[in-house]
């Protein structure tokens, strides 16, 4: 086995040490950009859009993306099964509509970030820190993650300021352009979108 086999299966088994469902090495060939996926946080507009220095238009374009993406030949991919609290069980409940349709409603953004989605498990920013962390220890200075979903560290964000959490705040997956569903599929992970109950989330850190 090489050094970055070695290392990477380590790092791997470190992401579900820190509270991952599951985690493993993939080519970066497996990670899908496409122009499309910013395109849906733009129209119609997400609640974000504009409003999340982790968030477009603040984020690399997609094309970008895809330029810095062939740099990195290898990256962690995890996930993390989540409960959803039940007070946003009760109001999805109510709604004739599924979970991801719903991160364009106001009241159910308002929800999340007093919420959170899970009431339960690891956080996916946390777990990213500690395998950037760790990844640097061995050599990889240009190891980058990407989280899940819109950052919510602070309860507001004003992009006119500077990051209040510079170590911790990172942008998404599909802030950058990335389709997250054909990506864990082609990891060999499954992604639920629709269910009222649980979801899993999904997250990706470049090694190099």
């Amino acid at each position: 086995m090489s050094k970055i086999e070695r290392d990477l299966e380590e790092l791997s088994e470190i992401a579900v040490r820190e509270g991952a469902s599951r985690a493993k090495a993939i080519d970066t060939s497996l990670i899908v950009v496409d122009e499309r996926v910013q395109l849906k946080c733009k129209y119609p507009p997400c609640i974000n859009y504009g409003r999340n220095l982790m968030c477009p238009p603040y984020t690399p374009s997609a094309k970008e993306f895809k330029e810095i993406l062939q740099k990195y030949k290898h990256a962690i991919i995890f996930q993390i099964d989540k409960t959803i609290d039940r007070e946003i069980q009760d109001y999805l409940k109510n709604k004739a509509t599924n979970l991801l349709d719903l991160t364009k409603d106001e009241k159910f953004a308002q929800l999340i970030m007093s919420k959170g989605l899970g009431n339960e498990g690891a956080d996916v920013n946390r777990i990213i820190t500690v395998i950037e962390r760790e990844a640097f220890k061995r050599g990889y200075r240009l190891t980058l993650g990407l989280t899940t979903g819109p950052c919510r560290l602070c309860k507001e964000c004003n992009p006119q300021n500077p990051c209040k959490h510079p170590f911790e705040a990172r942008p998404s997956m599909e802030a950058v352009g990335i389709d997250v569903s054909k990506t864990a599929e082609n990891a060999g992970f499954k992604i639920q979108w629709g269910t009222k109950e649980s979801m899993n989330l999904t997250a990706l850190v470049l090694i190099d």
